[in-house]
């Protein structure tokens, strides 16, 4: 045995990195199987803890794996992902009645997004607190379901990940090489998730604060080739994008016509209004599209639809200045949505938080309680304040994504997914504090996240016993279709274990 620890010892100081990559993956895909194999859904394209646009990503990945003819249909989702769910299905067939292997597909996706963030997290946090990050990003509850399920943060996290490691590697100024990856990246990005484009105001002003004694020609011609790269890589989409809509325009003479520029998806406006109404309760709400008839259908044919898509900003804005009280009671009920995400906890049981709770419309489950977020947020904000700072000033990176994201939530809506996806940002910011509080005990500083790793450990042991067992049952309760008497997925869902 203590030959068998020595070689490993050597192993390890030989090759940390390539372990360590193999080490965070190999135990990230486990944790992701063993979940799988304890949740009655794991053969459902959707998740009891999270059903989202799952719906719509099977239907336009059918429709793509099958090659149907593009209809004119209005560009409301990003593509990337249902291409990706699309590509799946040609290579591995079309669903037949299960959806597991395109979970497991989804899951070695992102435990490879775990994988590569330690990768990069070790040369900002070190290699024993970058470990601690990646257990926790493997073992979070939320990250299990989302990571088994049709979610397109699972792919938006890898190009989030990867951007935040470019902008590190080369904050004093792009290589040419460089630009063009980093602006690939980020177009990509945008492809999952349109707000990933508006990103690039906050790392530009980041990598401002690193620009040194670099010509400032010079460097605003590379950071422009990288902007540029990313225009180029949204280009084929955003033509697309122009034929469907002058088609549609000309499908609906008579009405004002919709812009034809439209980069990534023509929601904006539209779900601005949406968020920033009377009835608005700070999460998705789709009242102020239903109440204007289709039976809540978006119609480009509908006069008041179509106002709601070419002026929602102007609609959400003029409520906003006529009921100031309103709209800051509704930018707090934002907010508290999404730090919902930190109420989650860790493991296949969702420790210490439980799996009692409720699934809000297009949202993930959030357990009842929501303690855990309140210390989880005083960290991070905490990690905020000390990245301005000169010593962790590097960290200033990742406060630039959470005032991104912060600032995307007040505009539109509070998804506690929301919180999730940026968890390659949130993670170092979550356990700066605790660095520099160690920083300051020597001899405590190597054992702290080393002891907290070991701990979390725990959590697959956990979940492998629970692999073992019958899958578990759930309860759930909400609104039902009169016909069916089907529960209404979209809504509000109840849900406890049986």
């Amino acid at each position: 045995m203590r030959r068998l620890f020595i070689r490993a010892r050597e192993l390890w100081t030989r090759h940390p990195v390539a372990l360590g990559v193999a080490a965070t993956f190999g135990l990230s895909l486990l944790l992701r199987w063993l979940y799988l194999q304890a949740s009655p859904d794991r053969t459902w394209p959707f998740s009891i803890f999270f059903y989202g646009d799952s719906r719509f990503f099977h239907a336009y990945a059918l429709d793509w794996a099958r090659d149907k003819p593009a209809q004119a249909a209005l560009p409301y989702h990003p593509p990337l992902f249902p291409w990706m769910l699309g590509l799946l299905y040609r290579v591995l067939g079309e669903p037949q009645g299960s959806a597991y292997p395109y979970k497991l597909v989804l899951a070695l996706l992102n435990s490879a997004t775990v994988a590569f963030t330690w990768w990069w997290w070790r040369k900002v946090l070190g290699t024993g607190w970058s470990l601690l990050a990646a257990a926790l990003f493997a073992s979070s509850f939320g990250w299990l379901v989302l990571s088994t399920t049709y979610s397109n943060e699972v792919l938006y996290a890898l190009f989030l990940s990867a951007t935040c490691a470019l902008m590190l590697r080369y904050r004093a100024g792009p290589t040419w090489p460089g630009a063009l990856l980093l602006g690939a990246v980020m177009g990509l990005g945008a492809l999952t998730r349109a707000e990933h484009l508006h990103l690039w105001p906050f790392l530009l002003a980041w990598a401002w604060l690193f620009r040194g004694q670099t010509p400032l020609t010079a460097l605003a011609t590379r950071w422009g080739a990288a902007v540029l790269a990313s225009a180029l890589v949204l280009a084929p989409w955003a033509v697309h994008n122009a034929r469907v809509l002058r088609d549609i325009n000309a499908r609906t003479p008579g009405l004002e016509p919709l812009p034809v520029l439209a980069p990534v998806t023509v929601y904006g406006p539209i779900n601005f209004a949406m968020a920033n109404h009377a009835g608005a309760t700070g999460g998705f709400t789709p009242d102020a599209v239903n109440r204007l008839g289709q039976d809540g259908n978006l119609d480009v044919a509908n006069p008041a639809q179509r106002r709601m898509l070419l002026h929602g900003y102007a609609e959400g804005l003029s409520w906003m200045r006529e009921h100031p009280a309103d709209a800051a009671r509704l930018c707090v009920a934002k907010l508290d949505r999404w730090l919902d995400g930190l109420s989650l906890g860790f493991g296949a049981s969702n420790l210490p938080s439980g799996l009692s709770g409720a699934r809000a419309p297009v949202d993930l489950f959030v357990p009842e309680g929501g303690w855990l977020k309140w210390p989880l947020a005083l960290l991070i904000l905490a990690g905020a304040a000390l990245s301005l700072l000169p010593p962790w000033r590097v960290y200033a990176l990742f406060t630039a994504v959470l005032l991104h994201r912060f600032l995307i939530t007040l505009a539109f809506f509070g998804y506690s997914r929301g919180l999730l996806a940026i968890f390659p940002a949130l993670l170092p910011l979550l356990l700066l504090p605790l660095v520099v509080l160690a920083a300051r005990r020597p001899a405590l500083a190597p054992r702290l996240p080393a002891y907290a790793t070991a701990l979390l450990l725990l959590l697959w042991v956990e979940a492998g016993a629970l692999a073992l067992r019958t899958p578990r049952g759930f309860m759930a309760s909400g609104s039902t279709d009169s016909a069916s008497g089907k529960l209404i997925q979209d809504d509000w869902v109840r849900i406890w274990p049986r």
